[in-house]
């Protein structure tokens, strides 16, 4: 009697094999919209400081119209009074563009952060700044947090109004495996000059 050796030449793999394959799939498509969400919420936020390059200009040209009438009526003969000078001092230096601070916020924004939420404090003078973002396995928890607000520090324009720039509130929280943070930063607006000599 002859013996034969059988050999499965369909055999395909294992149970365990495909699910492991199937789970990294899942991990990487996960990774994948976490990341375009992030890619998307902040070229929204660049798009809209974008559109408000528009009024900056206007605002400019006000200021310039004003300066030029003062230097026509100077020019004239005429005579300023201290309260005329002392009021477009103030219209100079009592503005805040929100809209250049806004874009200055997307451009110092990483590609793997994204803002949630930007509200500002009128009684104590103070822009509440949420985010989220990603937290890689060789970063500490809050790292990429500390790292932001020391781009604003380090950023002249957005520090000369917002002087004092301070981590508030944080949380950890994991979404399908990957850790993600949600943090609140808050930037103390610079008193304008009007309101130190009120003082």
């Amino acid at each position: 009697m002859n013996s034969f050796i059988k050999i499965n030449l369909n055999k395909t793999d294992s149970k365990e094999v495909r699910t492991q394959r199937w789970k990294e799939r899942g991990r990487w498509a996960i990774f994948s919209v976490i990341i375009l969400f992030l890619f998307t919420a902040n070229s929204i936020i660049f798009l809209i400081g974008s559109g408000y390059n528009d009024l900056i200009e206007q605002k400019k040209n006000e200021i310039s119209n004003v300066k030029k009438q003062i230097f026509d009526l100077q020019a004239k003969g005429k005579n300023l009074s201290k309260q005329d000078i002392m009021s477009f001092a103030d219209l100079e230096s009592g503005r805040t563009l929100w809209a250049k601070n806004f874009e200055l916020l997307g451009k110092m924004t990483p590609d793997d952060m994204a803002l949630t939420g930007l509200k500002f404090n009128k009684r104590n003078k103070k822009l509440y700044i949420e985010g989220i973002s990603v937290v890689y396995k060789d970063e500490e928890e809050y790292e990429v947090v500390h790292d932001y607000i020391k781009r604003m520090k380090r950023n002249s324009d957005f520090s000369k109004k917002f002087p004092k720039i301070k981590f508030r509130q944080g949380s950890l929280k994991k979404v399908r495996g990957q850790e993600i943070v949600h943090f609140e930063v808050e930037a103390s607006l610079k008193p304008s000059a009007k309101r130190k000599r009120k003082k």
